[in-house]
């Protein structure tokens, strides 16, 4: 899987259907987006059997940026439409924490970090992570076919 891309520098503009939520910076609030995402999902893509699994994908990326938030006031967001696919991203403030050099030995199980992207990277089709830069956040994207 494609881990990286290069961020177009803004954001989409919210259709009808689509879902979009922020969050501040706080892991006791993914019990209410896994609430909140769950039933748009529910209702934009009736009868899919990707729902639970997603619910989890998006769990554990609200995790990660949560972690990697500098502060309490930079709120994460969340974005989700169906084009197709179902199409998930959270984003990131510009003063996320990142490390592009990290490379993870997944194998090891004394290693430092989580194994949330691994979960992730399991549950979707396609995953991508747009470093942040100068002008842009941290962004994470990811599809799966409902």
């Amino acid at each position: 899987m494609e881990r990286t891309w290069t961020s177009s520098g803004g954001d989409r503009a919210s259709e009808p259907g689509e879902f979009f939520a922020t969050y501040r910076p706080d892991n006791a609030v993914i019990a209410e987006a896994r609430t909140t995402f769950s039933t748009w999902l529910a209702q934009a893509a009736p009868g899919s059997r990707v729902g639970d699994e997603m619910v989890v994908v998006l769990s554990e990326l609200l995790a990660n940026a949560f972690r990697a938030s500098r502060d309490d006031h930079s709120a994460v967001s969340v974005r989700a439409w169906i084009d197709g696919d179902l199409a998930l991203e959270v984003t990131n403030p510009a003063n996320a924490a990142f490390d592009p050099g990290a490379h993870w030995d997944y194998d090891d199980p004394l290693r430092p970090g989580g194994r949330g992207l691994v979960i992730v990277e399991s549950l979707v089709d396609d995953l991508a992570i747009a470093p942040p830069d100068d002008t842009g956040p941290l962004r994470v994207r990811c599809q799966r076919r409902l």
